[in-house]
């Protein structure tokens, strides 16, 4: 075998090496998001969901704090303090309503809504990054729309307060996926996470002192569990991206629709209609099709 030949083979045995990692880590996102929903429905809105967000942000420092212990006071330093405030005050609200939500639908519902986001962000970044979109991704973000009407079917079912919530819940998480985008620019991954978690758990500590209630010895493994469970599944899903192009391993995360079909039923006697399925794929697909096209314009530019 020729030298170029032998290059050939060891460039196509690494990238499969990278797309099985990809996908690797993000089968175990999909576990650990699904893990979050459970534990959010176990506790049936006993505790106020702007105190689960608290104990979401204080579990979540977990992962970031021993980072910046080792990096010093250096690692701190920020130039757009004000676009982790935004950002903060974005993932505040997304997390607020999509715990009230959770608490109140099913788990297959919650994990439909949530393939809405990159949509939201899709029309955020035309809107308000002033990113270029194209006829195509204006078309499938059109697509997903209806296929989020196609699971609430208005006019055909009752348009509930938890899923209003949750619809909520996608266009906050898309303003945050925005900012989020304008600080990895200048700022690591791990210092967006830690201002966030930071900014968000004395904002959070007040209310929980006057609403909140006194969890209990489980029921406070279970609200710190959401907190770890939340912060690795999206650690993983750094990880997955890292490895590989977004539009090969997107497909691995529509495994949590059918786990959380088969979590919601076997735990809570939660059923799933047709038009949930239907609706979760066309959603699904839009959201793919724009992943697997902004793929392909990196690869040109």
């Amino acid at each position: 075998m020729t030298d170029t030949g032998s290059e050939k083979l060891l460039s196509k045995l690494d990238r499969r090496w990278a797309f099985q990692l990809g996908a690797f880590w993000m089968i175990i996102a999909a576990i650990s998001f699904t893990t979050m929903l459970f534990l959010v429905r176990y506790l049936e809105g006993r505790y106020p969901s702007i105190e689960v967000v608290f104990f979401r942000a204080l579990a979540g420092l977990v992962f970031v704090v021993p980072i910046f212990l080792r990096q010093g006071r250096n690692g701190f330093h920020t130039k757009h303090f004000g676009m982790h405030i935004s950002r903060t005050l974005f993932a505040l609200a997304a997390m607020f309503f999509f715990y009230y939500g959770v608490a109140h639908v099913s788990m297959s519902n919650a994990t439909a809504f949530t393939f809405i986001i990159p949509l939201f962000a899709t029309v955020g970044a035309a809107l308000f990054l002033k990113e270029s979109v194209d006829l195509p991704r204006w078309g499938a973000a059109i697509v997903g729309f209806f296929g989020t009407l196609i699971i609430i079917r208005p006019g055909y079912a009752e348009i509930s307060l938890p899923v209003l919530a949750m619809l909520l819940s996608a266009v906050f998480y898309a303003g945050s996926w925005l900012s989020m985008k304008v600080l990895t620019k200048t700022d690591s991954a791990s210092l967006i996470v830690f201002y966030m978690n930071v900014m968000i758990v004395p904002l959070t500590l007040i209310p929980t002192i006057f609403i909140g209630f006194l969890p209990n010895l489980p029921d406070l493994i279970v609200l710190l569990g959401i907190g770890l469970t939340g912060s690795f599944a999206h650690f993983c899903q750094a990880r997955s991206f890292g490895k590989t192009d977004a539009s090969a391993v997107i497909p691995f995360d529509f495994l949590r629709l059918p786990m959380a079909v088969a979590w919601g039923w076997f735990f809570f006697a939660e059923t799933t209609d047709l038009w949930t399925w239907v609706g979760a794929v066309v959603i699904f697909s839009s959201t793919y099709y724009i992943a697997w096209r902004e793929s392909r314009v990196q690869k040109k530019i």
